[in-house]
C-alpha cells in the first residue's frame, strides 16, 4: 500500500453532504419560517405580507419538502438493490453512467411534480398577531394529510421490498462479493436506518390524517407542534449514522473535538454516494493489500 497516498474520505464525506442539501434546506426554511417569528421585526413582516404566500410557503414547505425525501430515499434505495443484486445489469450500468445533471433533474422535478396540488393552495393566515398559528380550510387539511401518508406509505413499502430483497441476496451471497460490492452493502446499511425514521413519520401522519377527520382541531394543533421532532428525525439521522457506523470518521472527528492532532490515514467513509457507484464493476487494485406548526 502507498502510504503516502492521501486519504480518501474527505471527498466521499462531501458527497454525502451534497445529498444532504434537501434536509439542509428543510431546516433552514422551516427555522426561517417559524422560529424566526419570535422575533419583533420579522413578526411584523410575516403578519403584514402574510397573504403574499408567505403563510403558504410556510404551509406548504412541509409537504414538498416531505416529498423530496420520500422519492430520495426511495432512489437511493432502487440505486442500492441494483448495484449490490444485478452489478452487471443494463439498467444498472446506464444508471451509474447518467450524467450529475440528469440526476438533479430528476431528484428535484419528480417531487415538484407531486408537489404541484399542494403548492397551488394560497387561501392560509395566521389566527392573531401574538400566536401566529397557521389556519387552514378543513378540507385542505384532509387532502394533504391524506396525501402524505400514502406517499410515506408508498415510500416504506418500496424501500421495505427493494431492502427485503437485497438482505436476502446478501445471505446467499455473501461469500462471492468483491471488495467494492462489501462497500456497497455497507452504505446499503446507513439508507435502511434512514429508512426506519420514515417509518416513525408514517405512524406521525398516520395520526395527523385520523384527526384531521375530526372536527376538534385542538388534536391537530397538537401534532403541529410534534412537527420539529419529525422533521429533525429526518434531518439530523443521517449525520449521526455515518458517525456510528464509521469507527475513523468518529475517531476524527473526537479528536478534532478535544483538539487533538487528527491522524491521517487511507480509510474508507461510507457516505450516501462514493466513486465506486459510479463504476460499480471497476475495483481500485493498488489498494487490494488489507457514503410549529407547519404539518398539515
Amino acid at each position: 500500500m502507498n502510504d503516502t497516498a492521501p486519504p480518501k474520505w474527505p471527498m466521499l464525506v462531501y458527497y454525502g453532504m451534497s445529498l444532504c442539501i434537501a434536509d439542509l434546506l428543510a431546516m433552514t426554511f422551516f427555522f426561517a419560517t417559524n422560529p424566526m417569528r419570535v422575533l419583533p421585526y420579522i413578526r411584523d413582516f410575516y403578519f403584514k405580507y402574510q397573504h403574499y404566500y408567505i403563510t403558504a410557503a410556510s404551509y406548504n414547505s412541509v409537504y414538498y419538502f416531505l416529498y423530496v425525501r420520500c422519492t430520495g430515499i426511495m432512489f437511493l434505495s432502487l440505486q442500492r438493490y441494483y448495484v449490490i443484486c444485478f452489478p452487471t445489469h443494463k439498467l444498472t450500468f446506464r444508471v451509474q453512467a447518467v450524467s450529475s445533471i440528469k440526476i438533479i433533474l430528476v431528484y428535484w422535478l419528480t417531487p415538484i411534480l407531486i408537489s404541484i396540488v399542494v403548492l397551488k393552495d394560497t387561501d392560509f393566515e395566521y389566527d392573531n398577531y401574538e400566536r401566529m398559528a397557521i389556519l387552514a380550510d378543513h378540507d385542505v387539511i384532509q387532502r394533504n394529510t391524506l396525501m402524505a401518508l400514502i406517499i410515506v406509505s408508498i415510500t416504506c413499502a418500496v424501500c421495505s421490498f427493494a431492502y427485503g430483497a437485497l438482505f436476502y441476496y446478501i445471505r446467499q451471497h455473501t461469500a462471492g462479493f468483491s471488495k467494492s460490492l462489501r462497500r456497497e452493502v455497507h452504505l446499503a446499511i446507513q439508507v435502511f436506518v434512514l429508512l426506519l425514521a420514515f417509518f416513525a413519520i408514517l405512524v406521525y401522519y398516520g395520526f395527523q390524517n385520523y384527526f384531521s377527520q375530526s372536527e376538534d382541531t385542538g388534536p391537530i394543533f397538537y401534532m403541529r407542534a410534534l412537527y420539529p421532532v419529525a422533521n429533525g428525525l429526518l434531518s439530523y439521522i443521517n449525520p449521526f449514522c455515518i458517525l456510528f457506523l464509521n469507527r475513523d470518521l468518529a475517531s476524527q472527528v473526537f479528536r478534532t473535538a478535544t483538539c487533538h492532532r487528527n491522524i491521517t490515514s487511507d480509510f474508507q467513509v461510507s457516505a450516501i454516494i462514493t466513486t465506486s457507484t459510479k463504476h460499480p464493476m471497476k475495483r481500485d487494485t493498488s489498494h487490494d493489500g488489507p457514503n410549529s406548526p407547519v404539518t398539515f
